[in-house]
């Protein structure tokens, strides 16, 4: 396609500012939350207790990392977010986009990219164990007048021994650690899931936690965009997981340099004390033909690098990882065109969770140098020359026959899978039903620091 059919991302023109602390005192990270010692000790017990249910419901790596103490550096975030295009998801830097992906949220946070949507329905059984706990909910909310608190469940709670204990104590971690809500108070809207998850089903909590952010990183660029074009001494709070704009490490060493030199592109692929390397990060490229028994962690990657929709729990926000092909070690070309329309959450779970029989992934290597093409090094000079691009950013360029080399088959007229580096060939036509089994059981362990 045409580099000027791109949809071009927003224009950040200026360096960072230094933030005041007038606007980092504007900002509250209500989801920004640390385990105190009662709950590191309750999810010890809980784990040794429901490790098998939690891993097969996807969230036992994510339950864990709960317990990590992350630093906030609201400068960081502020700087960061300053680059965020609300229109294309990604941060725009002068030598190219990069953005948070379900990649990101999968291996550093352990939440899923499969299972079942977050409206996931509840069977006879489930809403039996829902309705217990409305009643218990009842209960403390007559007592503590109003609202129920985190403080007031664990009262409860905590070494209760009964039947609910369990499902009590995912209800307090969706409410505090996933789905946080201002101050400190728990609502029933994470019921369901709860039940859900207590049971082993899993649920996609990467695509609900990856959609909150995004929403409120727009609203954080609005609000500093309206903050230093007037005296507003508006306040905002936010409830997302902004932790995650912390966890790479270069993330300070990018706003401090402003070059593509110093952006880790693919940084999961490193050797690391107590890191297993899943199996979508191989020594060498592969080729993967879909099948019925397509393993998991294949398709969790296929799932990554989908545009789609991300449903969340009231909220649906576009993902565009066509964008950031280098990200997962693929050559990164001009973005193409893709359907924006706005969908509802059934329609954009069903398009999200379309089965990828007929095709075959492509793998890239873990040691694969992340590359752009001529094409798109034209179409980002040209949508943009204020930005200043480095001699570096050449030796990065792709040749011309190995361009011509590629074919960009897609499923059908389907162009949603991302063109640069992951081509899809038809295969069969037996249809695949993918089970929501255990998508990865690795996540990094030193997410201690920023």
């Amino acid at each position: 396609m045409k580099g000027s059919e791109a949809m071009l991302p927003c224009q950040n023109r200026s360096a960072p500012s230094l933030h005041s602390n007038a606007l980092s005192k504007s900002v509250s990270y209500w989801g920004w939350r640390f385990a105190n010692t009662k709950f590191e000790s309750w999810a010890i017990e809980m784990a040794a207790l429901h490790e098998p249910t939690w891993r097969e419901a996807g969230i036992f790596e994510a339950v864990m990392a709960s317990i990590y103490r992350i630093p906030k550096n609201p400068d960081l975030i502020l700087g960061i977010a300053e680059k965020w295009c609300p229109y294309t998801k990604t941060f725009v830097f002068p030598w190219g986009e990069t953005a948070v992906t379900l990649e990101d949220v999968m291996v550093l946070s352990g939440f899923s990219v499969l299972g079942s949507p977050v409206f996931a329905t509840l069977d006879s059984s489930g809403k039996e164990v829902k309705a217990k706990l409305d009643k218990e909910w009842k209960k403390i909310k007559k007592a503590k007048v109003n609202f129920v608190t985190q403080v007031a469940w664990m009262e409860r709670f905590l070494d209760s021994g009964d039947e609910l204990e369990h499902v009590a104590f995912l209800v307090l971690w969706l409410n505090y650690f996933v789905f946080p809500s201002r101050l400190y108070h728990l609502y029933k809207a994470v019921f369901p899931i709860v039940v859900h998850l207590s049971t082993g089903t899993r649920i996609a909590l990467a695509l609900a936690v990856l959609a909150h952010l995004y929403a409120e990183l727009s609203l954080l660029k609005k609000h500093i965009t309206a903050f230093s074009e007037s005296t507003s001494t508006a306040r905002i709070d936010l409830t997302a997981l902004f932790k995650l704009l912390q966890r790479t490490s270069d993330a300070r060493q990018i706003l401090d340099s402003l070059k593509i030199d110093s952006f880790e592109w693919h940084p999961y692929t490193k050797t690391e004390k107590e890191w297993e390397f899943p199996k979508f990060y191989p020594e060498k490229a592969v080729w993967i033909p879909a099948s019925p028994n397509l393993d998991v962690e294949f398709v969790s990657f296929a799932r990554c690098i989908k545009v789609s929709q991300l449903v969340g729990i009231d909220n649906v926000e576009h993902y565009f990882p066509n964008r950031v092909a280098s990200q997962f070690g693929m050559l990164q070309d001009v973005p193409c065109a893709v359907n924006q329309n706005n969908l509802s959450q059934e329609a954009a779970w069903n398009d999200y969770n379309k089965p990828i029989n007929d095709l075959a992934l492509f793998i890239p290597s873990r040691s694969a140098i992340p590359r752009v093409t001529p094409t798109f090094c034209e179409w980002w000079r040209r949508s943009f020359p204020e930005f200043q691009t480095s001699s570096k950013d050449k030796d990065a360029n792709e040749s011309a026959e190995t361009l011509k080399a590629r074919d960009r088959k897609s499923l059908g007229a389907d162009t949603s899978f991302v063109p640069s580096g992951s081509k899809m060939n038809k295969k069969g036509k037996d249809n695949m039903k993918i089970h929501a089994q255990d998508s990865t059981n690795t996540r990094r362990k030193n997410i201690k620091q920023e």
